[in-house]
This record gives C-alpha cells, sequence and structure tokens, in this order.
C-alpha cells in the first residue's frame, strides 16, 4: 500500500476554465468536494481570477494542480480520504491561497486532486524551491499517512533519470527515434509497432488525441522517468507517419517529414471509401476541395481511424473525444464557409470586420442580430488564424 503525489503547472486559461469543473464533477465526486473560495467552478474561477488581478506581477503560471493517488489495495474510504485533504491542504497552504480540492473515486484506486491559485492573497507568488520535498510534503505527507493508517508516500526511483535538461532530452530523442526505427521495420502493422514497444522494448505507452497535432503516443523508455510525445520528436515519428512507413512497400520514397500537400497516403489509406463533406446545399466530394480543406479533413479522418486509446485513462479518452470533435468542428466550418486558402482566410476576416465596423452602430434587432452573429464568425476564423497548429508547409490552390 502506497501513496503518490504528481504536481503540474496550469498556464493557460483555458486549462484552469475545464480543470476546475472536471475536478468538481459530481458523478466522480458525489459531492466530496470543498473550496474556500465559492461553491460552484464559476465562483472559484471568479475568485482565482480577481485575486491575481489584484496582485501586480504573478509570472506565467495561473494555477498549480496536485494529484493524490493511492494504491489499488488501498482500504482507505472516500469520506477519510477527504478528511486526509482537508488537513493536508490546512497545513500546507492554510488560507494564505484560494484553493479548491476534491475526493473521485470512479476508478479501482481511490485519487484526490488539489488546485490552488499560483499567488497569495496577502501578495507574492507560490514558489516551490528545492529541497521542499523532503522538508515539507514528504514530513506532512507521511505523518497524515500513519494518522489514517494508510500506506506511506513513495518515493522517487533513484535509478530513472529525472533530468529535463534540453542536453538530457535530446540524448533521449536519438535513443527513441532510433527504437521506433528499429521497431517499424520489424512491424507489419501500427497495432504490431505499440504491442512490440511494450513487450520487446519495454516502454510504457499511452495513446492520446490533441487538437493541435492529431494523434500522438506518449512513450516512456526503460531508465527514463518523464514521458516523451512523439509531436516533440518529429512528424516523422508521429502516429499517421508511422503507419504508412509500415504499410507503404517503397520506404525510400517516404521523407522525413509528412508531406501533406500529396494526397498518396490519404488516397491508399481510404481506397475504398468516398468521402464528403456538408455544405448548405450540396455534398463535396474530398477530391473537389483545396488542399487547404484536405489539410483539416485529413487529419480529422486520421484521428478517428488511427486512435484506440491504447493505454489511456477515462479522462484521456474523454479528452481525445473532444479533440477529435473540434478537428471534426475546424474541417466543416472552413468547408462551408468555403475557405479555400490561408489567404482566403485573412480576405474574409478583414471584409466581414470592415463590414462589422461599417454597421455596428446600427440599433435596429434585426441588424443587431446580424451583427452578433458576423462577431461570432469573425471570432471563429481568428481562431484557425491563430491556431498553433496551422502549417507554413501547405501549399494552398
Amino acid at each position: 500500500m502506497s501513496l503518490i503525489i504528481k504536481m503540474d503547472s496550469i498556464k493557460e486559461e483555458t486549462h484552469l476554465d475545464h480543470a476546475v469543473p472536471y475536478i468538481m464533477n459530481e458523478a466522480k465526486t458525489k459531492g466530496l468536494f470543498y473550496s474556500n473560495s465559492g461553491v460552484k467552478p464559476e465562483e472559484i474561477l471568479n475568485m482565482f481570477k480577481f485575486t491575481r488581478d489584484n496582485v501586480r506581477h504573478h509570472g506565467n503560471r495561473l494555477a498549480y494542480h496536485y494529484k493524490f493517488s493511492f494504491s489499488k489495495d488501498e482500504t482507505i474510504t472516500p469520506d477519510k480520504a477527504m478528511a486526509f485533504m482537508r488537513e493536508w491542504v490546512e497545513q500546507y497552504l492554510g488560507d494564505k491561497y484560494d484553493y479548491v480540492f476534491a475526493v473521485h473515486n470512479d476508478r479501482e484506486h481511490l485519487h484526490m486532486h488539489l488546485i490552488f491559485n499560483s499567488v497569495c492573497r496577502e501578495g507574492g507568488k507560490y514558489r516551490y524551491e528545492k529541497g521542499d520535498w523532503d522538508r515539507i510534503i514528504k514530513p506532512l505527507t507521511n505523518s497524515l499517512a500513519e494518522k489514517y493508517q494508510t500506506g506511506m508516500l513513495r518515493e522517487k526511483d533513484e535509478t530513472l533519470d529525472y533530468d529535463n535538461s534540453r542536453e538530457n532530452r535530446k540524448a533521449w530523442k536519438t535513443v527513441v527515434k532510433r527504437d521506433i526505427d528499429k521497431c517499424i521495420s520489424e512491424s507489419i502493422s501500427y497495432e504490431d509497432f505499440k504491442e512490440r514497444m511494450v513487450m520487446e522494448y519495454g516502454y510504457r505507452l499511452r495513446e492520446g488525441v490533441s487538437r493541435e497535432h492529431g494523434v500522438y503516443l506518449s512513450l516512456t523508455p526503460p531508465g527514463r522517468a518523464k514521458a516523451m510525445r512523439t509531436y516533440q520528436i518529429g512528424d516523422y515519428y508521429m502516429p499517421s507517419s508511422i503507419n504508412s512507413r509500415i504499410t507503404e512497400a517503397d520506404m525510400s520514397q517516404l521523407q522525413n517529414n509528412c508531406n501533406y500537400d500529396a494526397d498518396d497516403n490519404y488516397k491508399a489509406i481510404f481506397k475504398y471509401e468516398i468521402w464528403y463533406l456538408s455544405r448548405p446545399i450540396s455534398f463535396v466530394p474530398y477530391k473537389h476541395l483545396s488542399k487547404y480543406q484536405q489539410y483539416y479533413v485529413r487529419k480529422m479522418l486520421e484521428a478517428r481511424r488511427l486512435y484506440k486509446g491504447t493505454g489511456s485513462t477515462l479522462q484521456m479518452r474523454e479528452q481525445a473525444s473532444k479533440a477529435i470533435k473540434g478537428m471534426s468542428e475546424d474541417a466543416s466550418f472552413i468547408c462551408r464557409m468555403n475557405i479555400r486558402s490561408e489567404q482566403e482566410l485573412h480576405r474574409l476576416i478583414e471584409d466581414l470586420s470592415e463590414e462589422y465596423s461599417r454597421t455596428k452602430k446600427e440599433s435596429s434587432g434585426q441588424i443587431v442580430q446580424k451583427l452578433e452573429n458576423k462577431k461570432q464568425i469573425i471570432k471563429r476564423l481568428r481562431e484557425l488564424e491563430n491556431s498553433r497548429y496551422q502549417r507554413k508547409d501547405v501549399k494552398h490552390k
């Protein structure tokens, strides 16, 4: 029996907006949550923001997310886990920080979440100093573990490499690339590749979907503590490319990066399928779409086809489902608006923005409603324009 703690920082507003409602989800908590900043997620988020707005310098971190997990054979009850968390938070944070914590009992092992503000109510930032683990967190956790008769805090495996410096990441990236290349040459399918990486190469593997990158693999090599995601290694090692490298007969024709302008991979994968994308009046065959539109459609279809949720938790599967849905919405929106290139996207934003500004002073209810609709369309277009996954190497017709 044991307990582990994982500590993460939250740097994006959207991440925080999703994280607080997630840990307070009634289906997961059965009402076992508490906050010193409000009762509803909206109230807590507003209090977090209010506190940060009153601090002049608060850095690029918005909050911190601590995850406590008991082993599967642990016998602690949810109510006692709630009391454990209450005491832990009171002793570690006191009432100096806005926080919310919850107990989740929806999986085989009992686990708890704690999210607290990155700045103190009295001013100043939260700082995790070197040595805090041994000096504060470990003694506090073990004393409460003894009180509630649970297993002690599990120590880090010192034989693993926790160094996350640029030089170390570069060295490990080389190792992972080498292993992927070798495993691809021995595999007969993408599923076979994933099994071999685990069984023969000793990797821990998890599959996920990102709206920015599509399907990716999270790979933890033996001897390393931190996982490495395939989009951090390069397009050539993304699942879609791995699948193509395995299934393509002529390996010499593949380049080191996926060619998103060429339809060869798409045609091989969907040789006997005809994909259509709906528009307000008609249906448009894939071959009639522009290269810009085809990129979004192809990325969405590849995600749907490749993703199997290998090694993923329920939370990650929910995130993957949302990401694929978002990719589908992007593709449909671009085709519905008939945006055939990045240049057309910029031009449409300029035209709609100019029209919106020209008629903004109108007070008619009908015109105001039309303006609001245009405002929403402009907002959606700007999201695509500023998208982090917009590829510069896509040539548009």
